[in-house]
């Protein structure tokens, strides 16, 4: 007696039972009237067909691989639920077949998929492109449905509600609605970050006053996202600009706030110049081309390092720090005066200020007198 197993599978979480009921039982009545039993069935539920990468596909695979010499039959109710990839399907098609020796069965279409068979082979492939072509259309359907929801209508079209708001109303009436409690969070995060906390601190204090989104980014994703200040971002769709449209939400964050930070995020970060005894004048000393020096080791053939002052920018120079180092208590030493010039200054400076002090005496003597 042949022996088949069977692969059904439905899109929708939230679609009833019944669509696996309908596939179980047309795959049933398949078995009952070709006399074929049963081994064994997999089923995903909330899966697409875009991808082969499902929990009880690849569980499929396994037992395939491991069992296909007790397997003639592979039975799905329709090829889109198999697959909605016309190229990945065809290979898998020819690899159950011509490895495993495995014939691919749709049921409710009535065909049984022959690889060696070029009518059967050219209905396969036709079915897989009709398929993906629904695909492609539900998928520019999907986008055009999305863009205008968003763009147009200025409406939340996610499951996922932001940090700060509620979810009232389901499809169109869905609205966001602010959560003040988060939102007061949402507005501190803001202010903080405008009044120059660094953003670890700002994200311990967050998560003091109840802040519970995870992740390393999750402040500065509250930071950069237009939806606190009443905007959606909107993907382009065919010859529809994306970008940046009003939303129906109030908004947590004022416009121009928003735009603030978002420009403060963008300016680039100080660079930490690390203090090295080796190359004490990096950033201090400057290229002729006016750029800061950076300064960098290199290693000798004998292993020894040597150290250097370099143009990052330009390149235009790539000095020994030792000789920079010279040049520069070169530099220091002319600059600098003998204690023997230091004390001829002090003496001079000394007469020069008791010559005018006494001229200053007589001059106020001189005034008194007419007074």
């Amino acid at each position: 007696m042949k022996r088949a197993i069977r692969y059904l599978r439905f899109s929708q979480l939230g679609q009833s039972n019944g669509s696996i009921e309908r596939q179980e039982l047309y795959t049933d009545q398949w078995l009952a009237l070709n006399d074929v039993t049963l081994v064994d069935t997999f089923i995903d539920r909330g899966k697409s067909a875009r991808t082969f990468d499902r929990p009880d596909f690849n569980k499929l695979r396994e037992f395939i691989t491991k069992h296909h010499s007790s397997v003639d039959y592979l039975l799905v109710d329709q090829l889109d639920r198999f697959s909605r990839d016309a190229g990945e399907a065809m290979s898998l098609v020819k690899l159950l077949q011509q490895k495993y020796n495995i014939q691919i069965v749709s049921v409710t279409e009535g065909i049984t998929f022959d690889y060696n068979t070029p009518g059967s082979f050219f209905r396969a492939g036709l079915q897989l492109l009709l398929a993906e072509e629904d695909n492609i259309n539900r998928s520019i359907k999907v986008k055009g449905g999305i863009y205008t929801a968003k763009a147009k209508e200025g409406r939340f079209v996610y499951k996922n509600v932001p940090f700060g708001y509620t979810k009232q109303g389901e499809r169109k009436d869905r609205k966001l609605i602010i959560n003040e409690t988060e939102a007061k969070i949402v507005r501190f995060i803001y202010d903080s970050y405008l009044g120059g906390t660094p953003l670890y601190l700002i994200k311990e204090n967050a998560v003091s006053m109840g802040f519970n989104r995870k992740g390393n980014m999750a402040v500065e994703r509250v930071l950069s996202n237009p939806i606190y200040a009443g905007l959606l971002k909107v993907e382009s769709y065919k010859d529809y600009a994306g970008g940046l449209f009003p939303a129906i939400h109030e908004p947590i964050i004022n416009l121009l706030t928003w735009k603030i930070v978002q420009e403060k995020r963008k300016r680039p970060l100080k660079v930490k110049s690390v203090i090295d005894d080796n190359i004490p004048l990096r950033g201090v000393l400057k290229c002729h081309c006016g750029q800061p020096l950076s300064g960098a080791p290199s290693r000798g053939k004998a292993g020894r390092y040597y150290y250097y002052y370099k143009c990052k920018h330009s390149k235009h120079n790539n000095i020994s720090a030792i000789k920079s180092h010279e040049q520069f208590l070169k530099i220091c030493d002319l600059m600098s005066l003998s204690i023997e010039n230091i004390k001829k200054i002090k003496l001079s400076c000394r007469k020069s200020l008791d010559s005018e002090l006494k001229e200053n005496q007589i001059v106020l003597k001189e005034n008194q007198k007419n007074y």
